[in-house]
């Protein structure tokens, strides 16, 4: 089997299986003990098929060839030597090429501020923010659930996250009443499935205002304090459909990818342009989650095979991330990373998927 349909279908198990599959600790073990001590290797084997009932029968012959065990092991080492370096790279570049956390976290002594955080994904990590001893700001338009008020940790600053001068007021009020806070997560989004000729310019001018100017307003406000003492943490929450554009989604794709676009760019003029390399940086990019964004559409979804996330599943890492005091960037499942370098393939390749996913999410 040839080393790469092999790395695809193990890519397929799930998060906890396929680390372990990969891990060289464990192929690494395994493949010494085929390779220099296979009469023993034959044994154990023969021994645990006669412990077992029902399968001596299935069992392989006393003098089975381990060539084709060792093969296999050999591509699960070097492959897992690989992974482990590539992350190890990933996790350096994504913090100015630092091996270590950033340093002077003090949670209960941190603000942070969150777009959108009465509802769905942002809700959910104000609330695990909250619980870690982090005093937090919520910008929304709309109001916060019951389950806040009665939260000394939470405060709501009611915001129009697509207007510079509500956020400015917003900001104001939060430096005001808080301090001035050392994280930002920018996850307020809106999307509408609909068709690029039918799409309004008042809405087109909301989806993009909301999903992606909404990150230059808020950053302009928080991060000249995040420079000025070279800490702070600015997470963008983008999507899957930063790399992949489907129809009747053109809207969401685009600011989407815009907000790729401003977290790289951003990252960029921390290191270079402002001299504050530990101000971390960190890209969200959940698939399809089930939240009032995308409630009526959701149904639609599932029946054309899409495996919808809970809220839970993307806050958790989020704060995990923030916990971890380093930057980096979230493809959320980690089963869907693949699906980032499409923009690096073959143009076939890519219409391929665009034509297999495209077809799919206009099933009814």
């Amino acid at each position: 089997m040839p080393s790469s349909v092999l790395y695809s279908r193990l890519h397929e198990l799930g998060p906890p299986l396929r680390d372990l599959v990969f891990s060289p600790f464990l192929s690494g073990p395994l493949l010494l003990a085929v390779t220099h001590a296979p009469d023993a290797v034959r044994h154990l084997v023969l021994n645990l098929a006669r412990r077992v009932p029902g399968l001596l029968q299935h069992a392989p012959p006393p003098n089975f060839d381990l060539s084709t065990v060792a093969t296999v092991l050999r591509v699960l080492f070097a492959l897992g030597i690989v992974r482990r370096l590539n992350r190890a790279l990933n996790n350096a570049a994504a913090n100015a090429w630092r091996l270590t956390a950033s340093k002077g976290w003090d949670w209960p002594n941190e603000i942070a501020v969150v777009t959108g955080g009465s509802s769905g994904i942002g809700m959910l990590t104000v609330e695990k923010l909250a619980a870690l001893g982090l005093r937090v700001a919520v910008l929304d338009i709309q109001d916060p659930p019951k389950s806040m008020e009665n939260n000394a940790r939470i405060h709501f600053f009611k915001c129009d996250v697509t207007s510079s001068e509500s956020v400015a007021a917003a900001a104001d009020a939060v430096r005001r009443e808080l301090g001035h806070p050392s994280i930002l997560i920018n996850n307020a989004g809106i999307t509408s499935p609909m068709a690029i000729l039918k799409m309004s310019e008042s809405y087109l001018r909301k989806i993009f205002g909301v999903n992606s100017m909404s990150h230059w307003f808020t950053v302009q406000q928080f991060l000249p304090h995040m420079i000025e003492v070279n800490k702070g943490h600015v997470v963008t929450v983008a999507s899957i459909a930063s790399f992949v554009a489907l129809p009747t989604a053109a809207d969401y794709s685009a600011s989407k990818a815009a907000a790729l676009a401003f977290h790289e760019s951003l990252t960029s003029e921390l290191k270079h342009t402002y001299k504050a390399p530990n101000v971390l940086t960190t890209v969200v990019h959940p698939n399809f989650v089930r939240t009032p964004l995308i409630e009526g559409w959701a149904d639609h979804l599932e029946r054309s095979g899409v495996r919808m996330l809970t809220s839970e599943q993307v806050a958790e890492p989020i704060v995990q991330q923030i916990k971890s005091r380093k930057a980096g960037q979230l493809i959320i499942p980690r089963s869907a990373t693949l699906i980032s370098g499409i923009r690096g393939w073959p143009t076939w390749l890519q219409e391929l998927v665009r034509d297999t996913l495209g077809r799919s999410s206009l099933k009814s």
